[in-house]
C-alpha cells in the first residue's frame, strides 16, 4: 500500500498573479488572495457554516422553485477590475449570469453573500465590499452570526451601497423571496 504525507499548505505567502493563481495545482487547503500573496484560509466556525448553509437553503430553494439561477458556494471569483480573486461564501448567478461560470466565476456575481467572521470581518465589509459595488455586484448580503443580523445592501450605480435591513429586507433581484432572520439565526 503507498502512504502518502500531506507537507502543509504549499502556497502560503506565495506572491502570485491571477494568471498563475489559476495554473496552480490544488495542495488541498483554501486559500484567500490579498494584494497578490496567498494567505491560508482557516475554517469558519459552527454559527458561521449554520448561518451560510441557511441562506444557501433559502437562496436555492427559491431560485430552483422559480428557474432563475444558481447558487454556488465558496467559488473563486474573478472580478472585472483585474484585481485579486475572493471567495464568497455564496455567490448567486441569475440566469443570464451563468455564462460568467468556466471552472470558477468570471465577472460579477449578481448576488454575494458574506457571512462575517471575527478574521474576516474588516475585509469584508471593507475592501471586498468596495470591489463588489464597483464591479457591478447588484446586491451585497452581509450577515452576522454574532449580532444575528443580515443586511441587503443594494448598488446605486456603483457610487453607494444602499443598506437594507430590518423591516426593509427585500431583495430587489428576488422581489418575492420571503426572507426571515429568525430562521436564518434561530432567535
Amino acid at each position: 500500500m503507498l502512504a502518502t504525507t500531506r507537507t502543509g499548505p504549499r502556497y502560503e505567502g506565495l506572491k502570485v498573479t491571477r494568471e498563475q493563481y489559476l495554473d496552480l495545482p490544488d495542495d488541498g487547503y483554501k486559500y484567500d488572495v490579498i494584494d497578490g500573496v496567498m494567505h491560508m484560509s482557516p475554517s469558519a466556525f459552527y454559527p458561521h457554516n449554520r448561518v451560510a448553509a441557511k441562506i444557501l437553503r433559502l437562496l436555492d430553494d427559491y431560485l430552483e422553485a422559480n428557474n432563475l439561477g444558481e447558487t454556488v458556494p465558496e467559488t473563486d471569483v474573478f472580478l472585472p477590475d483585474g484585481g485579486d480573486p475572493l471567495r464568497p461564501d455564496i455567490s448567486v448567478l441569475l440566469n443570464a449570469s451563468l455564462d460568467k461560470v468556466y471552472g470558477h466565476i468570471h465577472g460579477a456575481p449578481d448576488i454575494v453573500v458574506e457571512v462575517l467572521s471575527e478574521s474576516t470581518r474588516e475585509r469584508d465589509l471593507d475592501v471586498k465590499a468596495d470591489r463588489y459595488l464597483a464591479t457591478g455586484v447588484q446586491e451585497y448580503w452581509v450577515a452576522d452570526p454574532e449580532a444575528k443580523t443580515l443586511e441587503i445592501w443594494v448598488n446605486d450605480e456603483k457610487r453607494a451601497w444602499q443598506r437594507l435591513k430590518d423591516a426593509e429586507l427585500k431583495s430587489q433581484l428576488l422581489p418575492a423571496l420571503k426572507i426571515d432572520p429568525d430562521w436564518i439565526f434561530g432567535k
